[in-house]
């Protein structure tokens, strides 16, 4: 008996049990059954005596089509999930596009962003201004340059800011009004955290701005920063990308997974703050400190504000505060952020244009 006779009858089979009234026909169902049975076994040694023809002979036109169709309901499904990813990245540009102005007419009323809610816990012991602390490998001076104008361009008196640079410094000899430390070896294996205590503890002033070198100040920065009400423990802004999509901002991590938050959204402790940027009060470093340990992509800053946070300092969101992450390779992908692979790493595939990994997830040292 053929296979295809054999799997005519099993459909036949189980038409009868879906349709099957009274206990003789089921047991003339468990008969035909064990017949069945002993035939499929048959069939089976037959077909391990030949297996090309057993691979050919179960791939019926019928499984066939299936595998097909499930093919392609599954890159439906992908597309889909890309535009609806696309369209939450474009939803909140436009968010970030009109902030100012909501901001504005919430104001008029009396009325303000939830997350401005959190106060100063702490005095500051140190004289009032910026401490600029910038981290570099010094793989990209063109880009540390344009931050540190970015710096300058602030409407900030002399004496109220300073800018100090850690890392590999070789190329900064002589830069008027920048302070270095080297630290190349640090920057080589990676070690973020131990740059940033460095300039922590050498700054002059009572909030210190931990910046990467790819970092971009919006032109009133300053003005938006020395403009808010009350005081603040840690705050952050709106991060964009080049492509004025967000970067990690106003975010939580969930099962060890960066998630962007609606900026309406008020303070909790699961939110951590990206290393890149961060505004942090001096008396946080009198007991707190980032790991020096950790290397690239190891969490140093969600270790640093899980301790933070867990210590009862709290975050504040000063939206007009806003800086650029000055590096094409990132987007925002739905709630999350992603990083373009380079070219030459890329598999070839010919169902996808442009191959992505995510940023995340964070470790949790």
């Amino acid at each position: 008996m053929s296979d295809k006779t054999i799997f005519s009858r099993i459909r036949s089979f189980f038409k009868r049990i879906r349709s099957g009234n009274g206990t003789g026909e089921v047991a003339s169902l468990r008969n035909e059954l064990e017949i069945l049975k002993r035939e499929l076994e048959t069939l089976r040694i037959v077909n391990s005596k030949q297996p090309s023809m057993a691979i050919s002979s179960t791939l019926t036109p019928c499984a066939v089509e299936l595998d097909k169709d499930m093919g392609l309901v599954k890159q439906e499904i992908e597309i889909l999930r890309n535009e609806m990813q696309d369209n939450i990245a474009a939803i909140h540009r436009l968010e970030i596009l009109t902030l100012s102005a909501r901001i504005d007419l919430l104001t008029e009323f009396g009325k303000a962003l939830p997350p401005t809610v959190p106060g100063r816990t702490r005095t500051s012991h140190k004289p009032k201004g910026f401490s600029f602390g910038i981290i570099t490998n010094g793989k990209r001076p063109e880009k540390l340059s344009k931050l540190l104008d970015s710096i300058r361009f602030q409407k900030l008196y002399q004496d109220y800011y300073e800018i100090m640079v850690a890392g590999n410094v070789s190329g900064l000899n002589g830069t008027d009004g920048v302070r270095a430390f080297p630290m190349e070896e640090a920057a080589n294996q990676g070690r973020l955290g131990a740059m940033r205590n460095v300039l922590a503890q050498a700054a002059k002033f009572n909030k210190f701005v931990c910046l990467d070198d790819d970092f971009l100040l919006h032109p009133q920065w300053g003005e938006a920063v020395n403009a808010i009400k009350g005081d603040f423990d840690v705050a952050t802004g709106i991060i964009l990308n080049p492509d004025l999509s967000r970067y990690c901002d106003w975010v939580n991590i969930i099962e060890n997974y960066t998630y962007l938050r609606t900026y309406d959204q008020t303070f909790d402790k699961c939110q951590y703050v990206t290393g890149g940027y961060g505004i942090y009060k001096d008396y946080l470093f009198n007991d707190h400190s980032w790991n020096d340990d950790l290397g690239f992509y190891q969490g140093e800053d969600v270790s640093f504000s899980r301790r933070l946070f867990d210590a009862g300092y709290q975050l504040k969101f000063i939206p007009k505060a806003i800086v650029m992450h000055d590096d094409e390779r990132y987007r925002q992908k739905g709630y999350g952020v992603i990083r373009l692979k380079p070219a030459e790493k890329r598999a070839v595939d010919p169902n996808l244009s442009m191959k992505m990994e995510k940023l995340c997830p964070r470790t949790l040292t």
